[in-house]
């Protein structure tokens, strides 16, 4: 079990959040929720030991194993992807041996998309620069690192930005199926609800840690929230009658006591809060467009290369006016590659 005690963490003065305490279980599979600025990603930083918090601790066994997948990629552009991958050893030399039979293996086996295989890559890609793939790929290698380290508790900020169907599905079944403990950050709501068995939300400096998936977390939420929002108007009333009495009476020699009484009270009166509402929004509005022609897009006979790797041949595709396309496809097929020559 891997604990969190009374973290606190604050910059230039303010409060991030203060004294959050939770345990992490064996076999918790767990969203880590809030609005942006809530201070998601710190938190996972200091559960990984990436950074320190202001005040509190993380408390672990001695050799528990936690792995961290940061949001922004921290690949080298100048190794190879086996080289990047075989960092996950770097510090457990009593694997060799495990290392040297799972070497004959890779050198001999060629089912590259079966389960036992796992993240796709060839032999032929051990050897080449991690530069040289697409971001869904280097996502890819992180993983590798990640998974062969076997931790015990698994930390992924956003983890399904970079990946393609085929991916985001092979890591959910092994989320669930394989890995031990694990906290993830993601706006990928299908994917959470997919994998989690746990939501511990970050809101106004605090947490509210749920025992349920992130769809009935929302509806505790919403019924918390409700609840709050009653406390907080019954409260504010109060006050208000409280306040006028003290205005009306503050003068009256046989009211003295009481009106000394109701001002205490308001002084030590602990206000209600409600949990804020993430309600941001992007507000854009864009010019009248002219009339596109009937047909927009013609694609003829488009071949891209890279030196000698053949991205797409001979593609030939229109799109009509109306029309809503999407390009789907594994990490490196080109999709990216076909929308810039597209643009």
């Amino acid at each position: 079990m891997i604990s969190v005690d009374n973290v606190t963490v604050e910059f230039n003065g303010g409060t991030l959040f203060s004294d959050i305490t939770f345990n992490i279980n064996e076999k918790d599979k767990i969203a880590l929720m809030g609005k942006n600025g809530a201070g998601k990603s710190t938190l996972l930083k200091i559960i990984a030991g990436v950074s320190k918090p202001t005040r509190g601790k993380i408390s672990a066994p001695k050799d528990a194993v936690i792995a961290y997948l940061p949001q922004h990629l921290l690949i080298e552009d100048n190794s190879t992807v086996f080289e990047e991958a075989s960092k996950a050893f770097s510090h457990l030399v009593e694997m060799k041996k495990e290392m040297d039979e799972l070497n004959i293996q890779l050198e001999t086996r060629t089912d590259y998309e079966s389960d036992e295989y796992g993240m796709g890559f060839l032999r032929s890609d051990f050897t080449r620069q991690t530069n040289e793939f697409s971001g869904g790929w280097r996502m890819r290698i992180e993983l590798c690192k990640i998974l062969l380290q076997n931790p015990d508790l698994i930390l992924l900020d956003e983890p399904t930005n970079h990946l393609d169907i085929e991916s985001i599905q092979w890591l959910e079944d092994f989320l669930v199926n394989n890995a031990k403990a694990v906290i993830v950050i993601s706006h990928d709501r299908a994917f959470v609800d997919n994998i989690t068995n746990r939501t511990i939300e970050v809101t106004m400096g605090r947490i509210y840690d749920y025992k349920v998936n992130y769809s009935q977390y929302l509806q505790l939420r919403k019924e918390r929230q409700e609840q709050q929002q009653k406390q907080y108007n019954d409260q504010q009333k109060m006050i208000a009658e409280t306040t006028e009495f003290i205005e009306r009476f503050k003068g009256t020699y046989s009211k003295t006591l009481q009106v000394q009484s109701r001002v205490k009270m308001l002084e030590k009166l602990e206000i209600v809060e409600v949990d804020e509402v993430d309600t941001s929004s992007l507000n854009l509005k864009f010019p009248p467009a002219p009339r596109s022609g009937n047909y927009p897009v013609i694609v003829e006979n488009v071949t891209k290369t890279y030196d000698d790797h053949l991205v797409f041949k001979d593609v030939s595709v229109t799109i009509e006016r109306g029309q809503k396309v999407a390009f789907v496809g594994r990490n490196g097929e080109g999709k990216s590659t076909l929308v810039k020559a597209i643009m």
